[in-house]
């Protein structure tokens, strides 16, 4: 099933997407069977490992923040890791499920997208969704995107 994209969808400045894009394919490189970084004699990959992106959604100039995270072992770019794969593994790494922990936030409109890509126990992972500030984004996913 083929899905339509509406130019109101398309909010990521292009100088972000070459960012994502390298960052997604450099991550990819690194999870291929049978490239060189993959066949290298080093601790085992990760079957859970996802790059994580938080973009400002008003085209401000402000850059996306990035991270890897990887889990079992614990670990990646990610700033608080094992919390993060924590959350995680509270909902088999559907990130859409994880609960949302309520607190307050200010009414403060300031929309931010949460990406997420890779692999979570060897199974594809794509999430992508835009909430209304970053506290808000922080309530509704744990750890997983506080880097």
């Amino acid at each position: 099933m083929s899905r339509a994209f509406h130019k109101e969808e398309i909010v990521v400045p292009i100088h972000h997407i070459g960012i994502l894009a390298t960052s997604l394919s450099t991550t990819a490189a690194l999870l291929a069977p049978g490239t060189p970084a993959a066949a290298a004699p080093t601790a085992p990959a990760s079957d859970s490992t996802l790059v994580l992106a938080v973009l400002p959604a008003d085209h401000s100039g402000v850059p996306p923040r990035l991270a890897t995270l990887e889990c079992d072992p614990d670990g990646g770019t990610h700033a608080t890791a094992g919390s993060a794969c924590d959350d995680l593994r509270s909902v088999d790494g559907d990130i859409a499920a994880l609960a949302d922990e309520g607190g307050i936030c200010t009414r403060e409109y300031q929309p931010v997208t949460a990406i997420a890509a890779g692999l979570w126990e060897g199974n594809p992972v794509a999430y992508r969704e835009t909430f209304s500030n970053r506290c808000v984004l922080l309530h509704a996913t744990g750890d997983v995107f506080d880097f």
